[in-house]
């Protein structure tokens, strides 16, 4: 006659169960738990009470979390990686980088692409304006004479002379600094002596670049009741 004999199996205790369980044995509290695996209180709780939706969703977090708690409490923590798994604690859990979520879009190619362009036309610009600054230091400066004319002649001692350089430009005839304006225009007279005169005009840039025109000019004394000549006509700026 055969003999059955009847043993109760014991059930199997969830994850959070044994943690729990094992952390009261060891008289361990949450928040000795958290300053040891420096994993958030409520994060512990939720593991205790299996309920691994309130944890982060990256996988990567969720199975460190487990291992942290089981080391801490003394159990095996691939068993309870293991367990983990069956109990589908991963199931909602999204497999992504632990520190950043990786979203993919169809218009990323196109910003990265906008970013590049924008980037390289900034430096380009950047690069534009600085070699155009460069040519302006190393330029001298532009000098236009509008009068005398070379080889003009004149029946006056006294010469006007007109012309234009540029703004903030040091202008000097035959050593004489002469007056500019915001515009870089000048008109002045000047005193010349009889016979051929030579007017030498230097401007003169801050960083020492120059421009230099020389004018020969023929000059007579006026007779009595001659009408007296300057040189050219004034210009209306």
């Amino acid at each position: 006659m055969t003999i059955f004999c009847y043993k109760k199996l014991e059930a199997t205790r969830r994850l959070g169960q044994r943690l729990k369980e094992a952390r009261e044995e060891a008289k361990l509290t949450l928040e000795y738990i958290g300053q040891i695996t420096h994993i958030a209180t409520p994060y512990l709780e939720a593991i205790e009470n299996g309920e691994f939706k309130k944890l982060p969703k990256a996988v990567a977090f969720r199975r460190a979390y487990i291992k942290e708690f089981a080391q801490a409490v003394g159990l095996n923590e691939k068993e309870c990686l293991e367990q983990l798994a069956r109990e589908a604690g991963l199931l909602d859990a999204e497999q992504v980088h632990p520190h950043r979520q990786i979203v993919f879009s169809r218009f990323a190619s196109v910003t990265t692409a906008l970013r590049t362009s924008l980037l390289l036309g900034a430096v380009v610009l950047f690069a534009g304006y600085l070699l155009w600054q460069i040519h302006g230091v190393l330029q001298p400066p532009r000098l236009t004479l509008i009068s005398p004319q070379e080889g003009e002649l004149v029946n006056s001692l006294t010469l006007a002379i007109q012309g234009q350089t540029e703004p903030e430009v040091t202008l000097k005839v035959n050593g004489q600094d002469v007056m500019v304006n915001e515009a870089g225009r000048f008109n002045m007279k000047v005193d010349v002596s009889e016979g051929v005169s030579t007017l030498t005009f230097e401007a003169i840039k801050k960083h020492g670049k120059k421009t230099t025109i020389t004018r020969h000019v023929v000059v007579r004394a006026p007779k009595y009741g001659e009408k007296v000549s300057l040189g050219a006509s004034e210009p209306n700026y």
